[in-house]
């Protein structure tokens, strides 16, 4: 055989086998692809590949094996090289885009499914890819020749996706807030479980065991059970002693519950005398008692410490009851017929100014740095206050150059490496201690916003504390918050010293809140004369509505008919509820000095009425605030849901409340949580009201004079 013939045969040979071997070797490649083991099979398909190299449909398998695999590298290699070999296959461009997708590359992912639509016109795989796409939220960013987004299907039973889907405008509906949205009326319903939920009970007071509920003298025990067995009795046990038995009143419907007669609310407001214990740690029970002689219970650990003393700095707060009484009976008819409170509403924070302020900055020198100017800004509210500087040898030299503090007292106050905070250990806190008492500092401020050094404020003596707010600080008497927000990171993005000086300007608003009478000069009382007052009568407004239903007073028709009777006054009766004419009493408007209106006034008609009376009597309500803005006498019966000292008018009249141990519980929607009826309104009598107004009706000039000129 020639030479030329055996090289030829050998070549063949070679080429049986490598066919041989590549056929054996897919064969196996198949077989780890269909069982899952997609490296193996990937192994096995590049060995193939190695003696096919040309073989660009065997190069998107290899491709396929690498991605299934998880080696997006190597899988990348094989596309792409595919690719070049097949530049407008279809079917390829379509495994770029499954590919590209699951690299987490949708812009690419997106480009390859358009490339294999314009390769294929029509067809319906890399439309639907493109679709799906847009259906998860991404925003083709390719330009004009993008896919047009598919609206996105909202899941079954969300509402708000739901209402989202229906705006027409699906970008600008991303600036909404769903939040403010009705929710559906099924969404607001729920079985509720059975429970004790305490309201009140004493306050949160900082002491050596840390914050626990403290019991001053006259407290309320105020809260409700929820259960499916009427609940009828209450026990109050101290150290495992019965001290107190109270009923319940109920079974309350639960405002949200599905299945109303399953289950019920049942309240209890108890009040109580613990001025009769000796101070100390006690083991506290609320033992409830049901129908079915089921009993039920609450415990905690409570503190009975000594009564508040009004030391001149504690606000006139009604629930700070001063009578005693160990008789539970006795304690309640006497509180319930003590004489209410009668306040002129003109108040300050401090009844007399502070002599004596406390100063921390107990960090390092550039925070006093950042202090100086709030420091001066704190000089000008109090001018007269000699001030203390509480600081560490970081920033106390600085200080004394800047004539901020009257005195400068140093502490060592170190941040402590293990725990990393700074410490004070119990010794050095009592020799402080004794230090600042004798300068009987009337207030304590601390600069920081860190929360560090909040609780060294403790140690000042001082009745009113002041700083940063945020942490478990119940004691605080004022607290201050300001955060800006830069978006992108979350922090702050003023200068610590604008916060600083925001925390002292603040405690400059609560010195001087601002408040101004403004009066109408366009206003005139020819407004009043369709409703019977002539240009000349003084008349009392006595406004009745609030939108409060239960902070109503029940008394305006009582008072009425003892202002006919002793005062010459025409009476201007207010409401926006026409019952209240049904219920009045028989010739009750017949006379010529009641004036009765139940609708709506226009805003100028109404405000003529309020800006021209004598005097006005009304609930806690938008009317009285109106009356002190124009400087009419105001007479405001207030009821303790909310403090007096917070929501009555400024500057002119006088507030009536009533003291009582529950007050302050905030009760807004669920009136049936008060538990006594709302005596704190109801017993305010209809003579407490004539007495406290009666200045105003015997005093021939008025504060709002001007608007009679």
């Amino acid at each position: 055989m020639p030479a030329g013939g055996n090289a030829l045969g050998s070549l063949m040979i070679n080429r049986l086998r490598e066919a041989g071997i590549a056929t054996h070797l897919l064969a196996r490649a198949r077989a780890e692809r269909e069982a899952g083991r997609y490296p193996e099979a990937a192994l096995l398909y590049e060995e193939v590949l190695r003696l096919r190299p040309d073989d660009a449909r065997l190069r998107i398998q290899c491709g396929h094996m690498r991605k299934e695999a998880g080696h997006l590298a190597q899988a990348s290699d094989h596309y792409h090289a595919a690719q070049q070999a097949l530049p407008d296959d279809g079917d390829l461009a379509l495994q770029l885009g499954h590919f590209h997708k699951t690299a987490g590359r949708i812009d690419e992912a997106a480009r390859s499914y358009r490339r294999a639509l314009d390769l294929k016109p029509g067809w319906d795989v890399p439309a639907g890819e493109l679709a799906r796409l847009h259906e998860a939220g991404w925003r083709d960013g390719a330009g004009a020749d993008a896919a047009p987004a598919v609206e996105a299907a909202a899941p079954a039973g969300d509402p708000i996706d739901t209402a989202a889907a229906r705006l027409r405008d699906a970008a600008g509906s991303a600036s909404l807030v769903p939040g403010l949205a009705p929710r559906d009326p099924e969404n607001l319903f729920h079985e509720h479980h059975e429970e004790i939920d305490v309201r009140r009970l004493g306050r949160r007071e900082h002491g050596f065991w840390g914050n626990a509920r403290t019991l001053r003298g006259v407290e309320a025990i105020r809260g409700f059970c929820v259960a499916k067995v009427p609940v009828l009795e209450m026990q109050v046990l101290l150290n495992g002693m019965t001290i107190h038995r109270a009923s319940l009143s109920g079974g309350f419907e639960l405002a949200f519950e599905i299945n109303k007669p399953r289950i019920r609310k049942y309240v209890f407001n108890a009040w109580y005398d613990f001025g009769q214990f000796a101070p100390g740690r006690y083991a506290l029970e609320l033992r409830f008692r049901d129908a079915e002689s089921g009993i039920r219970s609450f415990h905690d650990t409570v503190l009975i410490a000594e009564p508040l003393a009004d030391d001149g700095f504690l606000p006139e707060s009604d629930a700070l009851i001063t009578i005693s009484e160990p008789n539970v009976a006795a304690l309640e008819e006497k509180i319930r017929h003590a004489p209410s409170m009668v306040r002129a509403a003109s108040r300050q924070l401090f009844r007399r100014p502070p002599r004596s302020i406390l100063v921390q900055r107990t960090d390092q020198l550039g925070d006093m740095v950042a202090s100086v100017a709030p420091m001066r800004r704190l000089r000008e509210i109090f001018p007269e206050a000699r001030f203390v500087g509480l600081l560490t040898a970081a920033n106390a030299d600085l200080a004394r150059t800047l004539g901020l503090f009257e005195e400068v007292i140093v502490i060592d106050f170190p941040d402590d490496p293990l725990e990393r905070r700074r410490l004070m250990p119990l010794d050095v806190q009592e020799a402080l201690r004794r230090q600042l008492e004798p300068y009987r500092f009337d207030v304590a401020i601390d600069l920081a916003q860190a929360s560090v050094s909040r609780e060294l404020l403790l140690l000042s003596g001082a009745p009113f504390l002041y700083g940063v707010g945020g942490g478990d600080w119940p004691w605080l008497t004022a607290e201050f918050g300001l955060n800006t927000h830069d978006r992108p990171n979350g922090l702050d993005m003023i200068p610590h010293s604008a916060k600083t000086l925001a925390l002292v300007e603040t405690l400059g608003a609560l010195v001087d809140p601002g408040h101004r009478i403004i009066r109408r000069d366009d206003l005139s009382r020819d407004l009043l004369l369709e409703h019977g007052i002539a240009p000349d009568d003084r008349y009392v407004l006595l406004h009745m509505g609030a939108r409060v239903a239960f902070s109503r007073w029940p008394h305006y028709v009582a008072l009425a008919e003892r202002l006919l009777r002793d005062t010459d006054l025409k009476i201007v009766m207010m409401t926006e509820d026409p019952a209240i004419r049904a219920g009045l009493p028989a010739g009750f408007t017949a006379s010529n000095r009641i004036i009765f209106l139940d609708k709506r006034l226009s805003f100028d008609t109404f405000d003529a009425f309020v800006s021209f009376a004598t005097v006005l009597v009304g609930n806690d309500s938008g009317p009285k605030h109106l009356a002190s803005l124009r400087g009419t006498n105001v007479v405001t019966l207030h009821t303790a849901r909310i403090n007096w000292s917070e929501w009555g008018q400024e500057r002119v009249g006088k507030i009536i409340s009533r003291k009582v141990p529950c007050a302050g519980c905030a009760i807004f929607h669920d009136a049936e949580e008060c538990g006594k009826d709302f005596s704190c309104i109801r017993d305010i009598t209809p003579d407490e009201v004539f007495e406290a107004l009666l200045p105003y009706v015997d005093t021939a000039g008025s504060a709002n004079a001007g608007y009679r000129a």
